[in-house]
């Protein structure tokens, strides 16, 4: 390593691979609910056991062994875990595929990663059938998970740990998306960092409410109860009464989402709505403002909140709040570099390229160079302080370089979300020939809001710096977004392109 290395800690463990994580919580808890969906309740034993029978089903009737790949294409439910968990044992990789891609797009995807064999919902057959018949391979659906599954030899967990856990492949706002191949102590370390700032233990219990395909799920909250013996609570698909029903009804003492679904809770005139058995709250995956924080504080009054940063590439692990409300920080077992565009690093409290370093990274990426240490460079803009804090500015493609001024999208985002009837904004840049680049902004406003471009730009007066300021306003009724529901600022920049050239 180098002189960060010290800020690394080193989680002596006894585990094999996810698996093993597994078999010791179902060990201690054996009666215990393990995941409880909208069909049933799996107690640890149970949950082990169908993992094991299925393991045994993927290896004795499909013949597939160590690095194979398959894929996983599924709504939450005891199932997709016991899916997830097989394949662990065997050290198979999944391909973890959106639900709401089209055929086409599946198709593509389980091609490209040659997989061996598609695990599935039943809902979802019709989508898949192309894929499967070009890669002559066969689906099994969930309610056929077990079928004939003892007639199969029991198995044996391969030490996995440095396998690839699942494939999953990041938004793609440009080109093919790019598949990250998340190991299993890349999860195996996310577990113990993220374990270990909240506080968590056995005693807890979750409301899942985003999918288990994305790192949110899958990482930082399913695999994180399943190794401290915890209880999961899931929904097939999101519904934000459903959530709230779940919450009165488990009183969960966990919560970790990203900022629309926890808005859209504290926003909801459900009268149900009772937060209060929260004590850890955690908000990641996306930007929120200071002001939302607090009005998420005031709808979960006995929450530590955490802010989360952290990337599909790190497992979803990297930074979270030490304290309430805190600033953003390395867990135990990361160390965060900032670097100019020489990859040198910069003084403390100067801008440069955040940089994830340590055993959460993904070191591979499918049928690309592998990278040759274990740092990520974000992508983000931002700076570090004395104290090792983390501070986000933006994306650095989404700075807009006005003359030579670098303006934050983020920072006028921001503040245009003040504005009453304001529901979404997105800041970009449009090239100029004067200045390069200036700064556009596109706003979705909420439902019966009437806004002008002139009562917007005379809001911000005053609140941002003249340079700062958008050229030009659009208002839509959607914007451009990736299937993770990131904007694609580079369609909103062409379309302004377009517009001006005309």
């Amino acid at each position: 390593m180098d002189i960060y290395s010290n800020s690394l800690k080193d989680y002596q463990n006894p585990y094999q691979n996810l698996y093993g994580m597994l078999s010791h919580s179902a060990f201690r808890f054996p009666e215990k609910p393990a995941i409880i969906d909208d069909q049933e309740e799996v107690p640890y034993r149970e949950f082990k056991h169908r993992v094991d029978l299925l393991s045994q089903l993927l290896a004795g009737k499909y013949n597939l062994k160590e690095k194979d790949r398959i894929a996983i294409v599924m709504v939450n439910s005891s199932r997709i875990l016991e899916a997830f968990y097989a394949s662990m044992k065997l050290g198979i990789a999944d391909v973890m595929v959106n639900t709401k891609f089209k055929a086409e797009q599946i198709t593509t995807l389980l091609v490209d990663t040659d997989v061996k064999l598609i695990l599935a919902d039943g809902m979802w057959l019709d989508k898949l059938k192309p894929a499967a018949e070009l890669l002559h391979v066969d689906i099994v659906t969930a309610d056929h998970f077990l079928d004939d599954a003892e007639a199969y030899p029991e198995t044996v967990p391969v030490d996995g740990r440095e396998d690839a856990a699942v494939i999953m492949h990041t938004s793609g706002t440009t080109g093919m998306p790019k598949g990250i191949m998340v190991s299993q102590s890349n999860i195996m370390e996310a577990s113990f960092g993220y374990q270990e700032i909240q506080g968590l233990s056995s005693a807890d219990l979750t409301v899942l409410s985003v999918p288990i395909f994305h790192i949110l799920g899958l990482s930082c909250v399913s695999t994180l109860f399943i190794y401290i013996g915890g209880t999961i609570v899931l929904s097939a698909f999101y519904d934000v009464d459903d959530v709230i029903a779940k919450i009165r009804k488990y009183r969960p003492t966990h919560f970790h989402s990203v900022p629309t679904i926890h808005l859209q809770l504290i926003d909801s005139e459900n009268p149900q709505k009772d937060f209060s058995s929260i004590r850890v709250a955690i908000i990641g995956g996306a930007p929120i403002s200071r002001e939302d924080i607090d009005r998420v504080e005031a709808q979960m009054p006995n929450a530590t909140i955490h802010l989360a940063y952290g990337m599909t590439e790190t497992a979803g692990s990297g930074t979270l709040s030490l304290t309430h409300k805190g600033p953003l920080h390395a867990v135990p077992n990361v160390y965060m570099r900032c670097v100019d565009s020489a990859h040198q690093d910069v003084p403390v409290g100067e801008i440069g390229e955040l940089v994830f370093c340590g055993p959460c990274i993904a070191r591979n990426r499918w049928k690309l160079d592998p990278l040759p240490d274990d740092h990520e460079y974000s992508g983000d803009v931002g700076y570090m302080d004395a104290d090792g804090n983390v501070y986000i500015l933006d994306r650095i493609k989404d700075v807009v370089n006005r003359g030579g001024e670098k303006i934050f999208p983020i920072q006028v985002e921001t503040v245009l979300l003040t504005y009453p009837g304001v529901e979404r904004a997105a800041v970009y840049a449009v090239s100029n020939k004067e200045y390069g680049e200036v700064p556009y902004a596109a706003i979705i406003p909420c439902k019966g809001a009437r806004l002008t471009e002139a009562d917007i730009l005379k809001y911000l007066k005053g609140k941002i710096a003249t340079y700062e300021t958008p050229v030009h306003v659009d208002f839509m009724e959607e914007f451009p977004v990736t299937h993770n529901g990131k904007i694609r600022k580079a369609e909103l920049r062409k379309a302004a392109e377009e517009r001006i050239k005309s």
